[in-house]
């Protein structure tokens, strides 16, 4: 995640400003054809390891790894259909919102730094959706479209991500 564009949203008015409403963090654009370097390489592993020990301290020592590799497959597979330009994508990685900051505007902000950056260099950004309500209907607001369901499954249970795409706006 080194190279990774992190937004972050606070409220300076408010008795905390201190307080993050919201996070982003969009992965910026690469050909496919680049290979991994060995910074990011580390740093993946790295992630990984952090979240492995997180998980173990705080009693939550039910990694289902095997899911987690289900879906890294699932996902090569659909970026590999659909990731067809070969400069790459703006790709949202991440983004949440706090529940009690909800629908003031703050994921709005979180992706119009990306989006309008994308659309002044002429690229697409990428998403892929964990709920299609309300998710798909947020993102479709902001210009995504659905262009893949991802479906993930393990032991009789299917779990269904939304792949969703944005073309350049404007200009």
């Amino acid at each position: 995640m080194h190279h990774a564009l992190f937004h972050t949203a606070k409220d300076p008015t408010s008795p905390d400003p201190d307080q993050i409403l919201g996070v982003a963090c969009w992965l910026p654009p690469r050909a496919p054809q680049t290979p991994q370097t060995w910074h990011a390489w580390a740093g993946s592993w790295w992630l990984y390891l952090s979240q492995l020990r997180l998980n173990l301290s705080h009693g939550r020592g039910g990694l289902n790894v095997r899911r987690y590799y289900i879906w890294k497959a699932r996902q090569a597979e659909a970026q590999a259909a659909l990731w067809d330009d070969a400069e790459g994508y703006y790709f949202c990685n991440i983004v949440t919102v706090l529940p009690e900051a909800q629908g003031r505007g703050i994921g709005r902000a979180l992706f119009r730094h990306v989006t309008e950056r994308a659309d002044a260099e002429g690229r697409r950004c990428y998403l892929e959706s964990s709920r299609a309500e309300p998710n798909m209907a947020i993102y479709e607001r902001m210009g995504f479209r659905l262009v893949k369901e991802m479906v993930c499954e393990e032991a009789g249970e299917a779990i269904t991500l939304y792949c969703m795409m944005r073309e350049p706006q404007g200009g």
